[in-house]
């Protein structure tokens, strides 16, 4: 845009000297260099003029289609994301609040860490939805005279109004009675904080004792019988099937092998099945591991061997581990071995 100015500021000059020199002289007056080159300038300075104005209109009309709706393209870019709030510390500090409260034994020190303006309180030990200040104090008068003391085993927080309020839930032990003679019982518990005006109140708070897991020694001797059952169809891959292709150790009744691999595995139980065994347990015992995910059976079982008409019994002893995998049982660990000689002792 400049350059273009100086041409046209040149030829102007230009134009002007010749206007000076060409003009006929016998016009009474003739206009002079000078005049000529100021009404020159004079016409360059007026149209640079407009021509800036015209690109600062132009300019404001393009701003103000990028500022549709009061929106411009500075505004238009996405609002920075807040980084999500840690309120476990938070949350553990206010519990150990509660707790210390709980040791005070006074119900009205306890009372005053809930909401009097919205409340939604599910005991432990109590059949009533309490809801407000009074309830919640005569509660605590028997609760706090069992000498409850608490610790979180497992926890979780969920945030909500930027902070000001939130869910912490999860597991903890309570023990209960005099020194010497407590109880421990196992409970689940829900805490909904919230802040007022930085003082944190609790608006719901759900406890329960924790419901009874499965009966593992029935589970136990339910995948016993499967692995029985797998024995009489005489398919050494459906026996091999029920034991882990990934962690195992197998030490056989009459093998002296110590297998870890399905395909040994299916090599034992190709001879075994043929022998007709049916196994009958005479004495077991079950230990759980991994919150029931895995367990130890382990004791005595009789196996018969033979064709029918001359079954031989074999006292023998066991040890299977059981483990989840993808969902299903599957047998980690067999030791198998023939009782001993000699009276038990």
């Amino acid at each position: 845009m400049a350059f273009s100015r100086v041409i046209s500021l040149a030829l102007l000059i230009a134009l002007s000297l010749f206007l000076a020199r060409s003009s006929p002289p016998s016009l009474p007056s003739r206009p002079s260099f000078s005049f000529s080159l100021f009404i020159s300038l004079f016409l360059f300075l007026f149209a640079a003029t407009a021509d800036t104005r015209n690109r600062s209109l132009t300019n404001a009309h393009a701003f103000a289609g990028n500022t549709v709706g009061g929106a411009s393209a500075v505004a238009a870019a996405p609002a920075p994301v807040m980084a999500p709030v840690d309120m476990l510390p938070t949350a553990r500090a206010n519990f150990n609040r509660w707790n210390s409260a709980l040791q005070t034994k006074n119900p009205t020190t306890v009372a005053a860490l809930y909401s009097t303006a919205e409340l939604s309180f599910l005991p432990t030990v109590s059949p009533q939805h309490i809801k407000g200040y009074s309830n919640t104090e005569d509660y605590f008068k028997d609760f706090v005279l069992k000498n409850p003391f608490g610790t979180i085993t497992d926890d979780s927080v969920q945030v909500f109004d930027g902070g000001k309020a939130y869910l912490h839930s999860g597991m903890y032990t309570f023990e209960l009675g005099d020194a010497g003679s407590r109880t421990p019982v196992q409970a689940r518990f829900s805490y909904v904080w919230r802040s007022y005006n930085g003082d944190w109140k609790i608006t719901h708070h759900h406890s329960s004792v924790t419901p009874a897991g499965p009966d593992m020694h029935k589970v136990a001797r339910d995948n016993f019988q499967k692995w029985n059952d797998a024995l009489q169809t005489k398919n050494n891959k459906l026996v091999a099937s029920l034991y882990s292709k990934t962690d195992l150790s197998f030490l056989p009744t009459v093998s002296p092998q110590h297998i870890k691999a399905i395909p040994n595995t299916e090599e034992y139980f190709k001879d075994f099945v043929q022998k007709n065994p049916f196994g009958t347990i005479t004495d077991d015992k079950v230990q759980v591991f991994d919150g029931g995910k895995a367990y130890l059976h382990s004791g005595m079982y009789t196996f018969e061997l033979g064709d029918a008409g001359s079954r031989t019994p074999v006292q023998a002893r066991f040890s299977y581990v059981w483990k989840k995998e993808d969902g299903d049982w599957k047998i980690s660990h067999h030791h198998s071995s023939v009782t001993p000689a000699g009276a038990a002792k």
